[in-house]
């Protein structure tokens, strides 16, 4: 922006000034604002008074006045024109900039530089401690885990053993059942067969000695008729009654018929 006095005191007007003056006053962007705000804008651009009043009388000779408006929020056309920054604008912008760069290296010295530099030899042998005693450990655990992995498997193995040799022994005991049932059967057989071929035999005993009594008993009866036979005989031809006491004082006593036994009569019998 000019100083007043610039504005106020003679001088030349400025062509090229003037003629971008009268563009502006003419661009149909910044009719819609009002007059003070277009005549602020060119002041704001280093126009003088005279310059403007040219401007202002270039522009009613080439276009009839218009009329009044509403007055509507100003909308440049140009962007406003950037501000010249003094010695003093820079010495902030270094303070500022050197506190931020201080705080940032002050905190990566802080936090992030521990980090990125190397570790020492202490530090390395402590890791180092730390990783084997970590593998010992690691390792005692896998041992453990091992011989308890093998006594499992030991459990295991002798209980199967166990098993398959229960499993044999009922195997056993099941053959050995199924050959008593066998041998039973088969003596059971054998002893029905024995007792019929004894049955048999038995009653073929029975029918011999059945028969062989028959015939023993018919023989003694034809023995017994024919001594009855011969006795009565013979005691036809004596005298009834001399000749009996001499007959019994001569001869022996005669002998008793023998008798046949009870149960050679009962088959005899049946």
């Amino acid at each position: 922006m000019s100083e007043p006095s610039e504005r106020m005191g003679p001088s030349v007007p400025r062509a090229d000034m003037v003629a971008n003056a009268v563009s502006f006053l003419e661009d149909p962007n910044v009719q819609s604002s009002s007059m003070s705000q277009r005549i602020s804008f060119l002041e704001s651009k280093g126009l003088t008074s005279q310059e403007i009043d040219l401007a202002l009388s270039q522009v009613g000779r080439t276009h009839p006045p218009l009329p009044p408006s509403a007055p509507y929020p100003m909308m440049p056309a140009y962007p406003p024109a950037r501000p010249q920054r003094d010695w003093r604008d820079w010495f902030i912008m270094a303070v500022v900039s050197g506190t931020v760069g201080y705080g940032v290296v002050s905190l990566a010295r802080r936090y992030l530089y521990p980090h990125l530099q190397p570790p020492n030899k202490t530090v390395l042998e402590e890791e180092r401690e730390a990783l084997e005693a970590k593998y010992d450990e690691v390792a005692l655990h896998l041992e453990e885990l091992d011989q308890t992995t093998e006594a499992m498997s030991r459990g295991l193995a002798a209980q199967e053993s166990a098993i398959q040799e229960s499993v044999r022994g009922v195997n056993d005991l099941v053959a050995e059942s199924r050959s008593r049932e066998e041998q039973r059967d088969k003596d059971l057989e054998q002893m029905k067969s024995e007792i019929e071929s004894m049955r048999e035999e038995f009653a073929s005993m029975l029918d011999r000695s059945r028969t062989s009594s028959i015939t023993a008993l018919t023989d003694l009866q034809g023995e017994l008729k024919s001594l009855r036979s011969l006795l009565v005989s013979r005691g036809g031809l004596s005298t009834p009654g001399a000749s009996a006491p001499a007959e019994s004082s001569a001869a022996p006593p005669a002998k008793a018929a023998p008798q046949i036994p009870a149960w050679q009569l009962e088959s005899h019998d049946e």
